[in-house]
């Protein structure tokens, strides 16, 4: 079985509110089973406006701060994160994160279900300007 492999500058970035993403592995892309993996650029709190947390249904996803620091808002709570932290979102947990910096902070974020996309729900209810 050959190697299945991607570069992120082979991914073009997709627009979500106050962030973009390049979805790396997938069920779409590299066909994976059960996992999915995603590099994200969360833009600054100060261009980006309020945000709005989200949930996954049935996954759990894990956030690792690759770049920048900010806020991790998960279920109300809210704690400080910065380059080299990581979080674990239990599944359907609401949350986001919010960039207090000056420049997009970079996240690598993995689930435990190869089709993310599927199990994604917004809470427009609930808005969090850090």
């Amino acid at each position: 079985m050959p190697i299945r492999k991607i570069n992120r500058r082979q991914v073009a970035p997709k627009k979500l509110p106050s962030r973009f993403f390049r979805e790396l592995v997938s069920h779409k892309v590299l066909k994976s089973k059960g996992i999915a993996l995603r590099f994200v650029e969360l833009l600054p709190i100060r261009d980006a406006g309020p945000r709005h947390p989200h949930s996954h249904r049935g996954m759990e996803e894990v956030i690792f701060v690759q770049k920048g620091a900010g806020k991790a808002w998960v279920n109300g709570e809210v704690d400080k994160i910065v380059t080299g932290d990581t979080i674990l979102i239990p599944a359907g947990a609401r949350h986001m994160m919010i960039n207090t910096g000056r420049k997009p902070m970079i996240l690598i974020c993995a689930f435990s279900a190869a089709d993310p996309e599927n199990r994604y729900k917004e809470h427009a209810e609930i808005s969090y300007s850090g």
